[in-house]
């Protein structure tokens, strides 16, 4: 009997020891980026209203440690627009979650193009269920490209969100 129970408790602390953040190094194409995801991500593509138009966005996104990781992009037309669609971005996140935009900071992600608009920014909000909700949202751009990233959960770390939004890079 002795046996039999030492592997069991053995079983039992491995699969304690297994990372509820296995994180990783992915490089979506399509996104001309680099992300240090917690989990494997999956791809979608969604139309989004941004600035009346309708553009594809393709987002990598996947759930672990009860939050959901994001990271989106689209292009848009005309560079000049870049700014008001960062804003437009942040503000339709803040609007899904019933939130007012709360602390931002200033972001300098990896090969970014320079903008005074970009920025990380923590919402507080409701799912459509009334529960409470947190999302840290992280947008820049480089040339016509825009960037969405999220961290969203119960109460989204924020050590967490940091080594996310740490391992984001613009690699075209």
């Amino acid at each position: 009997m002795g046996l039999p129970r030492s592997l069991l408790l053995m079983a039992a602390s491995l699969c304690a020891c297994a990372p509820t953040l296995d994180w990783r190094l992915v490089k979506p194409a399509q996104l001309g980026l680099e992300a240090l995801f917690p989990c494997r991500p999956a791809a979608l593509t969604r139309d989004v209203p941004l600035l009346k138009e309708r553009l594809a966005m393709v987002v990598h996104a996947c759930s672990a440690g009860g939050s959901t990781f994001a990271v989106g992009s689209m292009v848009l037309g005309d560079v000049r627009d870049v700014s008001a669609a960062i804003d437009a971005l942040r503000d339709a996140a803040a609007r899904n979650l019933g939130a007012t935009i709360g602390e931002c900071r200033p972001v300098d992600v990896p090969n970014m193009t320079p903008n005074s608009r970009a920025g990380r920014c923590l919402l507080k909000g409701h799912r459509p269920d009334g529960s409470a909700v947190v999302e840290h949202v992280l947008v820049f751009a480089r040339g016509a490209r825009v960037y969405q990233a999220s961290v969203l959960g119960d109460a989204a770390d924020d050590a967490t969100a940091t080594t996310f939004f740490n391992g984001l890079k613009v690699t075209s």
